[in-house]
């Protein structure tokens, strides 16, 4: 199970979401979320939200379906933390923005024992990592231009080389500057003989008690030296003298990206799914144009 409220649901989010352009709103304490697509069409997102229960109150779905029709969304797409009843036959299961299965290590062992539980290659390569001489820095947000670039360097050179989706440069920088003291997105770098050759960028949240592997990059050049390995080992030490419980790896695929799986499950990890998400419906006629836009698109 996962510990508290998302990241997800924080103000601190809430804060990022209306930096980058987004219109927010909070109803009963559940933060949504207006995405504008194209066609001058919107829809309403809702990201792990805390309601409790499996049934939401019929106070939230009202106050839900005003906002739709106050800002003439087409649909609200939940990507639920639990099991979330539909308030009526006019919604449909659809593919979620955020990760539906991830792996989640638990922090509450010693050092030793979460070594211990790893993979034993994994043991093997953060060994070999530290013997090589890689070094692990954290950059604080707001230290300095040059990490930013070295990481904004690397993201790019992970994307064209694995075909993964990224946003604009100013998207991380946005989230970058959204801190408090319960919340922070932070930088860590793995370097070998002064060159950055892996970077991730990591959410640690006290509230949930998680920290959370956010965005990755690697660059191609000494891969013998298993820089990511002691990177994600470093990261996980941090979290541990932060006193935060758990190390949420941010999304699994077998299928989609086996190679990654692999390595995030090879730390010892327990899988964690989510329920599906799904999309109330407010205005069918819409909701219908918008897909059959999108499909003629992918063709």
């Amino acid at each position: 199970m996962m510990v508290g409220v998302s990241f997800l649901q924080s103000r601190e989010w809430e804060e990022f979401q209306r930096a980058a352009g987004r219109a927010v709103w909070r109803r009963d304490g559940v933060l949504f979320i207006r995405h504008d697509v194209p066609l001058g069409l919107n829809y309403l997102y809702c990201p792990r939200p805390n309601a409790p229960g499996s049934v939401w109150s019929s106070e939230l779905w009202n106050a839900a379906g005003e906002l739709a029709r106050q800002e003439k969304s087409m649909f609200l797409k939940i990507d639920p933390a639990e099991l979330i009843a539909p308030p009526g036959p006019h919604f449909r299961i659809s593919r979620p923005l955020q990760p539906q299965k991830t792996s989640v290590l638990y922090l509450g062992k010693s050092e030793d024992d979460l070594r211990s539980a790893m993979h034993e290659k994994m043991r093997y390569n953060i060994r070999l990592a530290e013997r090589k001489g890689v070094e692990v820095k954290i950059s604080i947000p707001g230290s300095g231009a040059r990490d930013f670039e070295s990481f904004w360097r690397l993201m790019q050179e992970t994307t064209h080389r694995d075909r993964f989706h990224t946003h604009g440069k100013s998207y991380y920088k946005k989230l970058l500057d959204v801190r408090s003291g319960t919340f922070s997105n932070e930088l860590f770098f793995a370097e070998y003989q002064g060159e950055a050759l892996a970077a991730a960028l990591v959410n640690f949240h006290a509230p949930s008690g998680t920290a959370t592997y956010l965005h990755g990059a690697s660059g191609a050049s000494r891969r013998e030296v298993m820089a990511p390995h002691l990177l994600h080992w470093r990261i996980i030490q941090e979290a541990k003298k932060r006193g935060l419980g758990q190390y949420d790896f941010w999304g699994i695929d077998e299928k989609r990206w086996p190679g990654v799986t692999r390595f995030k499950l090879g730390f010892g990890g327990a899988v964690v799914a989510y329920p599906a998400s799904i999309e109330i419906l407010y205005r069918p006629w819409q909701y219908r144009a918008y897909h059959m836009t999108r499909w003629v698109k992918s063709l």
